[in-house]
């Protein structure tokens, strides 16, 4: 699970958390929410995670969930991918 937020037309960092396995983790990724609305790219102290998008939104609204893969590379060189959907607004 990852939960993160940013504020919009902000440079500064976004911020969460993510809970891979038995690890929860401070994240953080520039460019705030703008830069996450097409995936996102966090670190943590052990973990780098990539959000990339892998399909059409699903539904309508302002900011429907869309297909993606969460890539988690942990510092010991361990790498694991989970798919879900990344949704990303109010």
């Amino acid at each position: 699970i990852l939960i993160a937020m940013g504020n919009v037309a902000s440079s500064d960092p976004a911020r969460g958390i993510v809970k891979v396995g038995d690890v929860v983790e401070r994240i953080a990724a520039p460019g705030g929410f703008d830069a996450m609305t097409t995936g996102a790219r966090f670190t943590g102290k052990r973990l780098q995670l990539r959000i990339a998008l892998t399909g059409p939104a699903r539904g309508g609204g302002e900011s429907p969930p869309r297909p993606a893969t969460l890539t988690a590379d942990r510092a010991d060189g361990a790498q694991r991918v989970f798919a879900g959907l990344w949704t990303c607004g109010p």
